[in-house]
């Protein structure tokens, strides 16, 4: 039971890194209209959280792997569980924070991005979870 608990928080953490880049990048407009910013000031400030994310991911995403779930291969079926964990955040805040503003409406190419990033990201955690499990079993 513990592991399932386990295996479900670190699924919805799996699930906030593409959750926030997709809403970030979606909602430019907005953040500039509300924050007053200009646009390239937005773009470079979540390009930085892009990098910052991808970059604490490759380090904590293996040792959560490794110390946490203990290397298993069960560990795999977070591959698959992240999903339903983002549509649900993505739900709640598509609910909550609503585009009122007709200006805020994300360019068509974003879309495109988000299904590539969305069609990618179950490799890249494939890849984090090669180097988790496989570096436990190198430690025993």
């Amino acid at each position: 039971m513990r592991f399932f608990i386990r295996l479900n928080v670190s699924s919805f953490l799996y699930a906030m890194f593409p959750f926030a880049v997709l809403e970030l990048m979606a909602n430019v407009y907005r953040i500039s209209r509300v924050t007053g910013w200009e646009l390239s000031h937005v773009n470079k400030l979540i390009l930085a959280f892009c990098v910052a994310g991808i970059t604490v991911s490759n380090i904590a995403f293996p040792k959560l792997i490794r110390h946490w779930l203990d290397g298993r291969k069960a560990s795999y079926f977070s591959l698959i569980l992240w999903f339903p964990y983002f549509v649900i955040l993505v739900s709640i805040l598509v609910s909550w924070l609503p585009i009122t503003e007709p200006a805020d409406q994300p360019n068509p190419v974003t879309g495109l991005i988000a299904m590539a990033a969305l069609a990618l990201y179950p490799f890249y955690l494939g890849i984090l979870h090669l180097f988790g499990t496989t570096a436990k079993n190198m430690d025993r």
